[in-house]
């Protein structure tokens, strides 16, 4: 898969060159180039970016000043004939360094840095997937781990999480969070319910109970649940 790339850059040759470049790459799929910092920050705004090809040195928004405002921060390789900036490119944690002028050979290894990057932090999301998730609550990051939930029930817009430690609300559908979870103990029982498979206490006719809530099972779902569980006669 194409990593979506953006060039920042407020020098016209510096532009045509990169864009030369990420052009002649089968990797990447630039979405496109800015000259300033804020024309940058309103095409990040607008969509998901990967990766920054970023000039440090720039009127008006720096390359630094553009990296703090950022509402996601992608992977980031700079660009500048500067080499005052490697304390910087350290400190934001960037994926690379380019000085000026750029070789082909130089761009591609820097690439190959991007890919490899992206592998190991899609491999760690993969890992974290099985196990756990992060709500928002409060201004913070939530961990619940998977085996610490009962079930999820749809309430309008919203998902409430429940847990043997409380109750958390997130904003979605419950067709969107079953197509995330990954956790095999997870099944969809009804439109407004999927629920733990290893917290059941007990089913009868139509309904399952999870610590006392009686949770409805839909025709449709009742075979899924069925075959779902270990049924000894």
């Amino acid at each position: 898969m194409k990593i979506t790339t953006l060039i920042v850059d407020d020098e016209v040759m510096a532009r045509t060159s990169l864009e030369r470049y990420c052009n002649k790459s089968e990797h990447i799929e630039l979405i496109g180039l800015a000259e300033n910092g804020k024309a940058a920050l309103q095409k990040l705004e607008e969509q998901k970016i990967e990766l920054i090809l970023l000039d440090i040195e720039m009127p008006e928004l720096t390359g630094i000043e553009l990296l703090d405002q950022l509402p996601y921060l992608p992977q980031v390789v700079f660009t500048t004939s500067n080499t005052d900036y490697a304390f910087d490119a350290y400190e934001y944690d960037v994926t690379d360094f380019l000085k000026k002028p750029i070789t082909p050979i130089r761009f591609s290894a820097s690439i190959d840095k991007v890919l490899a990057r992206r592998d190991k932090m899609n491999s760690v999301a993969a890992f974290s997937a099985q196990r756990e998730m992060y709500v928002k609550d409060d201004g913070k990051l939530i961990r619940i781990a998977y085996d610490q939930i009962l079930y999820f029930e749809n309430v309008g817009d919203y998902i409430s999480i429940k847990t043997l430690q409380g109750n958390y609300i997130m904003y979605g559908t419950m067709k969107a969070l079953d197509a995330r979870l990954e956790y095999p103990g997870f099944l969809k029982v009804h439109r407004s319910y999927i629920i733990n498979l290893e917290k059941i206490k007990d089913i009868q006719d139509n309904n399952l109970v999870i610590e006392g809530k009686v949770i409805p099972i839909s025709r449709a779902y009742k075979p899924i649940l069925l075959r779902s569980l270990n049924i000894i006669n």
